[in-house]
């Protein structure tokens, strides 16, 4: 009995000063702030992280009362969510493009067929959200899922931000409620939902920026939901959801395919997202939104933004990053062949290979936003085995990138500390999985598991 007080009162007080950095945050962070000098983000960086560090290693190590400790964690987590809710948006304006996606949507207009500066939606202007917009120029860049939800927030409570955003924390806190399921279908304490609930970059991102990666995470775990009943028609379409929101998500789909389902699932995907577009076909090639246009905006193309890449060749031609491009194409191909020939044993070895492919494409792509990482935040309590080194290095390094693309400098050490920690997290977990093929008194025939 005093255990578990103890328990429950250490995570109490951890969760207090995770709410109190998050309101010191969202005050001290400027709406559109991107100039702050280098030490202040460094501060925010680790203000972000201790105290979740702290009660996640608490939460693991102690495996405080079930029951109790859930309620606490889900309490708390929502007090973080709506501590934040309020405020507006600060280091990102993404959530004005999704309420004037909502509202060009609202007036019968095909969002990928204008940009907002176009003259045909001037009448939709205002001096609230178009000033705020990003990228006028262009069509939106959000799949048609995500344009869906754009639309229905937009007409349950047209033009408001935090209604917007306290809509996304809401979806987001159904998440934390599968996440809990799943990690009790594994017989793992449901506590250690902790892991998502609580990270700074989760509750920073979802509930003050109001970014809608949130629903991908959230038809993600319900795709993997799904994959642990053996519903692969299921999974598929869920999953195929959360591409059309996030397309990134999709990076999952070998580790939740069976063998022998493959097809049908594979088919069910492919109508899914045909079904998903129909209703913006008028628009053409267009209604791939300004998609192309953000990959060459972000070094996708020139292969300026492959850290791995530019370690090597710090101008690559396009002839080089080609060759990388189909490299890191055929690591990833291998890899989800092998994951098709071999079917999961265990709902945490499904777990573990969806991370193990995100992670995969997180140091092969070293995208250049922090919040891209919330999928691993969300796979990480599920998991087990070496996945769980490159994985960690990935929850807890990728918020310093604020430090990179939040100053004007463009300072180049947090891509070192985010990109070359994971993947040298990585390249130690794989050299720890290959320790019987490396070891000379390795016994004939023995399996390898790729993950635990």
């Amino acid at each position: 009995m005093r255990r578990a007080a103890l328990d429950l009162g250490v995570l109490a007080v951890l969760g207090a000063a995770s709410i109190a950095s998050a309101v010191w945050l969202g005050r001290e962070l400027d709406p559109g702030d991107f100039g702050r000098p280098l030490g202040v983000l460094a501060a925010v960086a680790a203000a972000m992280l201790l105290p979740y560090v702290a009660a996640a290693t608490w939460v693991v190590w102690r495996r405080p009362p079930r029951r109790a400790a859930l309620v606490l964690v889900v309490a708390i987590a929502a007090v973080l969510r709506l501590a934040l809710v309020s405020g507006e948006p600060a280091l990102s304006n993404d959530v004005y493009r999704y309420v004037w996606d909502g509202r060009v949507q609202a007036a019968g207009i095909n969002p990928y067929r204008y940009a907002p500066a176009d003259p045909e939606l001037a009448f939709l202007r205002d001096a609230e959200i178009y000033p705020r917009l990003n990228r006028i120029g262009v069509q939106t860049a959000y799949p048609p899922v995500a344009q869906g939800l754009f639309s229905g927030l937009y007409r349950l409570h047209p033009g408001s931000i935090v209604w917007t955003k306290l809509a996304l924390v809401v979806l987001d806190l159904v998440a934390v409620g599968l996440l809990a399921f799943l990690l009790a279908r594994l017989r793992r304490p449901p506590a250690w939902v902790l892991l998502y609930a609580w990270h700074p970059l989760v509750t920073f991102e979802l509930a003050g920026a109001g970014h809608v990666e949130g629903v991908a995470v959230l038809l993600a775990l319900a795709a993997i939901a799904a994959a642990v009943s053996r519903r692969a028609v299921v999974s598929a379409v869920l999953l195929a959801a959360a591409g059309l929101v996030k397309p990134y998500a999709l990076v999952l789909a070998p580790a939740l395919l069976r063998s022998g389902r493959g097809f049908p699932a594979a088919a069910a995907a492919v109508v899914t997202i045909a079904l998903a577009y129909l209703p913006f076909v008028g628009a053409g090639l267009r209604a791939l939104g300004y998609l192309p246009g953000y990959l060459r905006e972000e070094g996708f193309t020139s292969g300026y933004r492959f850290y791995l890449l530019g370690l090597v060749d710090g101008d690559p031609s396009t002839v080089v990053t080609a060759l990388y491009v189909v490299a890191a194409g055929a690591l990833l191909l291998g890899v989800s062949l092998l994951f098709l020939a071999r079917p999961p044993d265990s709902a945490s070895t499904l777990a573990g290979r969806a991370l193990l492919l995100f992670t995969l494409v997180w140091v092969l792509s070293s995208p250049t936003y922090p919040w891209y990482a919330l999928l691993a935040v969300a796979l990480l309590p599920l998991a087990r085995g070496v996945i769980l080194l490159p994985a960690a290095a990935i929850v807890l390094l990728a918020p310093f990138l604020y430090l990179h693309i939040s100053v004007g400098a463009l300072p180049e050490w947090p891509r070192h500390l985010a990109y070359g920690g994971s993947a040298l997290a990585l390249a130690a977990a794989g050299l720890w999985q290959a320790r019987p093929l490396l070891s000379t008194s390795r016994r004939p025939g023995r399996a390898v598991a790729v993950v635990e």
